[in-house]
């Protein structure tokens, strides 16, 4: 399973909310080799990174950075939950807080044994290298950009696991 993230305007995020095939058919176009416009991916790196930002391997509603779980459930039931909704205020804000949070506060977070022992997902963290949190940090960075960037904008995000 893979995080991915989609920026949307608040307009979007009314009709998703008021029409709910709206957002599948948006998510999940019928050309399948079309996707959303903006959409990325954290890949398989979402829940290491959910860890990593919080502290714990399921959501929590004190969360302090909320950027794979965070939002309101949107839609019907996907691969691991509903798509979920972060309006643009909440970007602005998560954004503000990621930017605060760099590769050497991951580095010092990361201890592969906390996350075999917390059940990360995909199960990788005994390698003896640096291979897996580098492969984390990559897609943090990524996933941070994109936040950004949606933030400049005005844009709230789509978030879903499937």
């Amino acid at each position: 399973m893979c995080a991915y993230f989609v920026p949307v305007t608040g307009e979007q995020i009314a009709l998703f909310t008021e029409e709910p095939d709206e957002l599948i058919a948006f998510l999940f176009p019928d050309d399948l080799d079309q996707e959303p416009e903006g959409r990325i991916d954290a890949d398989k790196a979402w829940h290491a990174i959910h860890f990593l930002l919080n502290g714990s391997a399921m959501p929590e509603e004190t969360d302090p950075a909320p950027a794979i779980f965070g939002g309101e459930p949107i839609g019907e039931e996907l691969d691991y939950g509903p798509a979920r909704v972060l309006q643009p205020a909440e970007v602005q804000a998560l954004a503000g807080t990621l930017a605060g949070i760099d590769a050497a506060q991951l580095r010092a977070r990361y201890v592969p044994e906390q996350l075999t022992e917390a059940d990360i997902y995909p199960s990788m963290w005994d390698r003896n290298d640096d291979t897996d949190l580098d492969y984390v940090i990559e897609n943090y960075l990524h996933m941070a950009t994109f936040y950004r960037g949606a933030a400049e904008r005005g844009d709230g995000v789509l978030l879903y696991i499937a």
